[in-house]
């Protein structure tokens, strides 16, 4: 496995995706660099975890907001002229 293929398994693991065995974190203790990069991903998680988020207020304005555009693209094109949808 290369470096990136390590991390990739490691950031999975910290993210509860997956679950990593030993050999995915006995790396880190032989490549410095492996060992750099878990150190700033393990401390990233603890920031982000740390963090106050938005209220439930704000998030939903924010979901509104996009589902609105979305809808809006869906019924005119680019120029602003109505799209017509074909049936599958």
């Amino acid at each position: 496995m290369t470096c990136a293929d390590y991390r990739a398994v490691i950031s999975a693991h910290l993210d509860g995706e997956l679950a990593a065995g030993p050999e995915c974190f006995a790396h880190p203790s032989i490549c410095a660099d492996c060992a750099a990069w878990l150190a700033a991903a393990r401390r990233l998680r603890e920031l982000t975890l740390a963090a106050r988020g938005p209220s439930s207020q704000r998030s939903q304005r924010l979901v509104d907001a996009v589902l609105n555009t979305v809808a809006a693209q869906g019924r005119a094109g680019d120029d602003g002229t109505s799209v017509a949808h074909e049936e599958s």
